[in-house]
């Protein structure tokens, strides 16, 4: 079934390289390969869960259109999917997300309603306002990251990486997945457990806003505090989706927490040794090798970086640190 999953999405995805990173592998005495999400269409593996999720509605919903909520790279992706099946899409963004990413969702044409409210939480205010603005309109309410039809279409992310290490002839002992709101770690877990390959996956996430990761310490869902200081926009949840949360507990999927440091190391590294653009929530995984270098000793290590729309200005300072 995820084999045909990956099928259905094909025309409209970019197969994203399979990298070596030599310094890392050196840094862990083993191999270090790195899945260049960053390269896929509107810059993450975002847009591969939104087209597939379209691609499954029926002709009179795609009439209706869809409303969604979205810090940035989800709403992006799905602009561009709505764009190219033709569905009308209404975004509900924060007022404080990434400007740079505001700007591209409305360039690709959907509509966008910036939420001002950050109480309770800025992701819960942006959801009661998507709610709201489904009910009126009459549009389709799709969630960013708990739907399991999205954790579906993240899993092609899997798929293709199954496949390129076949071609290599390459193991992939452990897996690091960079982690808001767990579609990308369901998708991927799902795959690699469904093949069997006794990969060891985790979900990374940064401090102050590992979600995932506390829920699996207490073996239910949880809220992480949120209240530290982070670059990694794209990964603010507090807490996990319920669907993405029951497939990672499921799977054994294991958490670790990287702290502001690492991530803009990794950001300076992917740049340099890589040559690529990552935004902090896209670097994550790579700072956890950073961080973390003798849990992963020897081993054959697979990272996903993605999240490659960071605003220039913010590059630059990250790059100057």
């Amino acid at each position: 079934m995820l084999r045909k999953i990956y099928q259905q999405q094909q025309p409209y995805t970019r197969v994203t390289p399979l990298l070596v990173a030599e310094s890392l592998s050196k840094l862990i005495h083993g191999e270090v390969l790195v899945k260049a999400e960053s390269l896929q269409k509107t810059g993450a593996f975002k847009f591969r869960g939104a087209i597939y999720r379209l691609l499954q509605m029926t002709p009179e919903q795609r009439q209706q259109g869809v409303t969604a909520y979205s810090s940035g790279n989800f709403a992006r992706g799905l602009a561009a999917a709505g764009k190219i099946l033709n569905v009308k899409v209404t975004l509900v963004m924060p007022a404080d997300a990434p400007e740079n990413k505001i700007c591209s969702a409305r360039k690709l044409g959907a509509q966008v309603v910036l939420c001002q409210q950050i109480e309770p939480s800025r992701e819960e205010a942006a959801q009661k306002l998507s709610e709201d603005i489904a009910a009126q309109n009459g549009s389709v309410l799709l969630h960013p990251f708990d739907d399991p039809e999205i954790i579906k279409g993240q899993s092609a992310v899997g798929v293709e990486l199954v496949h390129q290490l076949q071609e290599k002839q390459a193991r992939c002992q452990s897996l690091l997945c960079p982690v808001g709101g767990g579609s990308l770690v369901a998708g991927c877990s799902l795959l690699f457990d469904t093949f069997n390959t006794g990969t060891q996956v985790y979900g990374i996430e940064p401090e102050g806003y590992a979600g995932m990761n506390q829920s699996l310490l207490v073996d239910q869902l949880s809220r992480a505090p949120g209240k530290n200081l982070s670059h990694c926009d794209a990964l603010l949840s507090r807490s996990p989706g319920k669907a993405n949360f029951e497939v990672v507990r499921q799977t054994g999927v294991k958490g670790l927490q990287v702290s502001e440091h690492y991530v803009v190391e990794a950001v300076q590294m992917a740049f340099e040794e890589l040559k690529l653009v990552l935004e902090p929530s896209g670097a994550i995984a790579l700072g956890a090798l950073l961080q973390y270098p003798l849990q992963f000793n020897g081993q054959s290590v697979v990272v996903i970086a993605t999240g490659g729309n960071i605003d220039k200005g913010l590059f630059l300072e990250l790059m100057n640190k």
